[in-house]
């Protein structure tokens, strides 16, 4: 009856540590998620501002393109 007794208390600790795992996972999980959804957020953010940067770069590059043809105009005239 002793070895049952045993095998039964080795059990309950099993179980128990198995419980605090799971505790532990699942609130790494809540943690592993919130961080997830922050950084996706922030994806988008810098994908907008790299949108905004390449628009703001493509209009630059027209303006000087416009000035270059002016200077080259001024001078050829």
């Amino acid at each position: 009856m002793t070895d049952m007794g045993e095998r039964f208390r080795l059990l309950e600790q099993h179980v128990q540590r198995a419980v605090e795992l799971i505790e532990r996972l699942r609130a790494e999980n809540g943690r592993l998620t919130e961080e997830r959804a922050g950084l996706a957020e922030r994806v988008t953010r810098l994908e907008a501002e790299q949108r905004r940067l390449q628009e703001e770069r493509q209009a630059l590059l027209g303006h000087v393109e416009g000035m270059l043809k002016e200077l080259a105009r001024i001078e050829a005239g």
